[in-house]
């Protein structure tokens, strides 16, 4: 049997019956949807899509911050309001 992924699941009939509703009830968590006992496909909120994008992007990025940190060429140290005012 494969691994169910969610906390939550839920039949693929009670989804097609309101899926606004089901997405609404879950409060911004993912879960599965069902058939025949197999995780067919999983509902994300826009909010928690959002969320999982912007982690992924932080485990692609972070290899490439703690390469230039350690690199030993020269930084150049800025404020935010000095990035602003560009």
């Amino acid at each position: 049997m494969d691994e169910i992924l969610t906390k939550r699941t839920m039949t693929i009939s009670e989804f097609k019956k309101n899926p606004n509703e089901v997405v609404k009830k879950a409060d911004n968590a993912p879960f599965a949807v069902m058939t025949n006992n197999k995780a067919t496909f999983y509902v994300l909120s826009p909010e928690y899509y959002d969320a999982l994008l912007e982690h992924v992007w932080e485990l692609e990025i972070t290899p490439e911050i703690l390469k230039r940190q350690a690199s030993k060429e020269p930084h150049v140290r800025v404020t935010v309001d000095e990035l602003m005012d560009m």
